[in-house]
This record gives C-alpha cells, structure tokens and sequence, in this order.
C-alpha cells in the first residue's frame, strides 16, 4: 500500500468541513503550506496560493507576459446538514447541504460540530416493529427525521453547545479495503485537496515563465459558488478542476456510461451535464500522459464540477477525476494507485504548460 499517501489522506478526510464551514481544512492547508509561501482568502472563502506571476483580476496570463497562466482547483467542502431548529424534546432538525439521498440518512451516527466541542448522536430510525400502519421500507425524507444526542429537553441540548446553524457531518469511518482501495464519507472531494497539496510539493522548489495557481474553493456541492467567484475574478489561461468521478464499476449499475474502473488511472470528465471540456487541452494532456506512461480514461457521466464555472471566464477547461464509487455516500471508494497517478499527471501536465 501506499503508506504515505493513505495516511496524509486520512488526516485531511477526517476534517469536518461542510458547504460553507470549511474552515477546519483551509487551516489545514495554510498550515501545510507553511510561512514561506503567502496564500489569499477571497471574500466566499476560496484560498489561493499563487506560484510564479501575479493572478489578480486584470489581464490573463503572470502580468509579464513570459509565460502561460495556469490554475488547478478542488473544492474543499463536503456534503452534510445544519442544525435547523432544537426541539422541546431536546431533539435536533436539521437541513441536509449538497446533495445527500434520503435512504442514506436514518440510522446514521453523525457529530454535531459546537464552539464547546463535538456532539455525537445519531439521526433517529424508530424499530419495525413499532412500524403500525407504516411500510418499515418506507423511505423517509430528511425533513421527517431528527438527531437524537440523548437530551430530554432544549434547555439540555443547548448546554452541551448545540445551537441553530452548527454544522452536522455523518460520522467518518476510514479503512483499507483489498490493500490499495480507500473507503470512507468525504472521499468527495478531500482526493482532490490532497492531490494539490502533493502537487504543491512537487512545484514549490521550481520557477516558472508564468503564473501558477493553486486553489481549495469552497461552496460546490451547493451550485460551484466559489468556482464563480473565480471566473469573476481571475482569468487564466489553462484550468484544471480536480473532483471525483462517479464510476458505472460498481455492482448493479446498467452501463449507460462508458465503464469506468477504480485502479485504471484518473478520468478525464470530457461531458457532463453543465459543460464540454476543451479539445485542445485534451490534446494536450493526453501528450504528456503518453510520454510519462500514465494511465488515463476518459469519461461521460452526470452533475458537474468547478470547471463548468471556470470555464465561463474563456479558459481552456479539463476536468479530471478520480474514479470513485457509491459518491455521497458514508462509503465513498477510491484506489490510492489513482490518486498516485493523478498527482504525477498534475506534476507532468503544469511543467508542459510552463516549459
């Protein structure tokens, strides 16, 4: 197994950081990236760490015009829920953020996430044989279900911290499976965090003609907000959103899709349903995988991804994901060797364009 890798990994999925609470894992990457290099935080949120020429709003490319512009993106935010209102009964409602299937809410452990602390409980699934007059399959939607963390009253749950608007996540459990798959919730995109971070070490020693800048956006399980931001306010030449791509290998599926495999290399998204990434960058891309022999597939699917935002600022735009399974799910699966080869195809791909 790639020991290093599952590790960094884990420490990075293992942070809370939902729609609009992404502050655990900016932190995180502020403190990865260390003093030596200066990072931005834009007013949604989004950090941006600028190697090379400037990035600001005028003009594309460094501002020196010696060199191309070049932005890698992956968003930072996980699906989950807000507290929405504490009950009489001590019980939590709550709001689901991004896009969580009802069938995968009830009997779920989840930690409510306090300025005191974490509060653990679970989203209440009442016993079938309680079920009079009701389909114990009935599929019940998030608005029909509470959070019980074992309180009677409001007065009880407002003391251990919990209040309106804390953010909720399902709780995270993250193992090994067959030695080089990963199975955990908020694989989505934290595989992307990480893989800028590894792409972050591997540039931070060179000097590039141009600008290279690397972004954690925030905001895009609810609409790519923080990917808007950018197209309106920075402009480059090349952008490459990095993101999971939701596999047809998994049992039960029908093969609309291409197959795609877990272990065979990253995916470039080439469709989806908010945008058609650029030929040319396709051209190009595949160039560099060929001369480095790295595996590369290439994929339809459905949902989207920043680039679909970033794209609108006249970039030439690519997609590139790293096959998963069951996406949204507590049981999100991935292959490290993927995540390896995708940090390597990053590394080799910035370097063409800046040569």
């Amino acid at each position: 197994m790639l020991k290093k890798l599952y590790d960094d990994l884990k420490e990075v999925i293992m942070l809370p950081g939902i729609s609009g609470y992404e502050d655990a894992v900016r932190d995180y990457v502020r403190k990865y990236v260390g003093k030596n290099f200066k990072t931005e935080e834009d007013a949604i949120g989004n950090l941006i760490l600028n190697m090379g020429g400037s990035a600001k709003t005028q003009g594309r490319g460094p501002g020196s015009g010696k060199g191309p512009s070049i932005a890698v993106v992956a968003h930072m935010d996980e699906v989950g829920m807000v507290v929405s209102n504490i009950l009489d009964s001590g019980n939590i409602k709550f709001k689901v953020i991004g896009g969580i299937c009802d069938q995968m809410l009830a009997a779920r452990a989840v930690e409510v996430h306090t300025n005191k602390g974490i509060v653990r409980g679970a989203v209440g699934f009442n016993a079938p044989h309680l079920s009079i007059g009701r389909d114990p399959k009935e599929i019940i939607t998030w608005d029909k279900l509470v959070i019980d963390i074992g309180t009677r009253s409001k007065k009880e749950t407002e003391a251990l911290g919990v209040k309106f608007l804390d953010p909720v996540i399902i709780k995270k459990d993250y193992f090994e499976v067959n030695k080089k798959m990963v199975c955990s919730r908020a694989l989505d995109n934290r595989v992307g965090v990480t893989a800028l971070l590894k792409l972050f070490d591997n540039l931070k020693k060179l000097k590039f003609k141009g600008k290279v800048s690397l972004i954690w956006s925030v905001q895009e399980e609810i609409g790519l907000r923080g990917a808007t931001v950018i197209a309106n306010t920075m402009n480059f030449d090349y952008v490459i959103a990095l993101d999971t791509y939701s596999t047809t290998d998994s049992p039960g599926l029908e093969k609309f899709y291409q197959p795609v495999f877990l272990g065979k290399g990253p995916v470039l998204r080439l469709v989806d349903v908010r945008m058609i990434a650029s030929p040319k960058f396709r051209k190009l891309i595949d160039k560099v995988t060929k001369v480095e022999k790295i595996p590369l597939q290439y994929g339809i699917t459905g949902g989207s991804t920043d680039g679909a935002a970033i794209q609108t600022s006249g970039a030439l735009t690519m997609p590139i994901g790293i096959p998963m399974r069951y996406t949204h799910s507590a049981t999100e699966m991935v292959h490290l060797d993927d995540l390896d080869n995708l940090i390597k195809l990053l590394t080799a791909t910035v370097k063409n364009i800046q040569k």
